[in-house]
């Protein structure tokens, strides 16, 4: 939140409410009577940044002191002797998966199926997948090894039709490789898996350190005006939250050089 807006408290949310019924006002009527949209009402009563000199008049509207209904603002980082600034990054982590947690759970946490009216919950049908460690596709045998894997039945393959990798339990891969390409046919649950990992993320089960972002080739590369990739998360997963906005500022701020050292822009 910017030195220009406040936001109201919990508590403060509930104080103005009373007054709104107590001084026989609506929140439409609230808006005409200052001669403001209703948008920047919605928002003084969500618990939402507004316009400082904004939150005053409405305060006083409601005969409130906007000192008691004021949110916090987080505490400023401590700057050092020599200028460098303690940053808490675990902290800003955990913040930061809070506030992203909602519309990730909405938008990955269910899956439709055929003839089913209602979604369900991807941890009610997912199914633990094992993953090759080796794409068997590029397999080289010499020719010693070829004549003695032959056998009649599957001459013609040259038992190249047998799977003998390692399998391994999806999640372990994940934790085992910094960097994954995972590949297989349609339908042989890519992307749920991917999924999966995130809401296992957010949920604590999984590399509970880490903040998931999950983005989908397709919407990414349809994207208007074809943004970056860290523009168009910032676009569709920054920015719908203002709070995680308020979480960084107030953490880091030196914003620029420090979005960057954490992986946002």
């Amino acid at each position: 939140m910017s030195g220009r807006s406040l936001s109201c408290s919990p508590e403060g949310i509930q104080k103005a409410k009373r007054a709104l019924i107590r001084c026989s006002l609506t929140q439409k009527a609230l808006a005409e009577d200052l001669e403001v949209t209703r948008q920047p009402i919605g928002k003084f009563f969500t618990g939402k940044p507004v316009d400082r000199n904004l939150f005053v008049q409405i305060c006083d509207r409601l005969d409130l002191e906007w000192e008691e209904i004021v949110a916090e603002p987080a505490s400023e980082p401590e700057i050092n002797q020599d200028n460098s600034i303690d940053v808490d990054i675990d902290a800003i982590v955990q913040g930061v998966r809070e506030k992203i947690k909602p519309i990730i759970q909405e938008r990955y946490g269910t899956m439709r199926v055929l003839d089913m009216t209602q979604p369900i919950g991807l941890n009610d049908i997912y199914t633990s997948v094992n993953i090759l460690d080796k794409i068997t596709g590029q397999r080289r045998l010499g020719i010693d090894e070829l004549l003695q894997q032959c056998k009649s039945q599957d001459f013609d393959l040259f038992g190249l039709n047998r799977i003998t990798e390692k399998r391994l339990p999806g999640l372990e891969a994940v934790e085992k490789y910094s960097k994954l390409m995972i590949l297989g046919k349609p339908g042989a649950g890519k992307t749920t898996f991917l999924k999966y990992l995130a809401i296992q993320c957010l949920g604590g089960e999984f590399q509970a350190e880490r903040v998931p972002i999950f983005i989908t080739l397709k919407n990414f590369a349809e994207a208007a005006n074809k943004p970056g990739l860290l523009q168009y998360i910032t676009e569709e997963t920054i920015n719908p939250i203002s709070s995680i906005r308020e979480v960084l500022t107030y953490a880091i701020p030196s914003p620029k050089k420090e979005y960057e050292e954490i992986g946002l822009p």
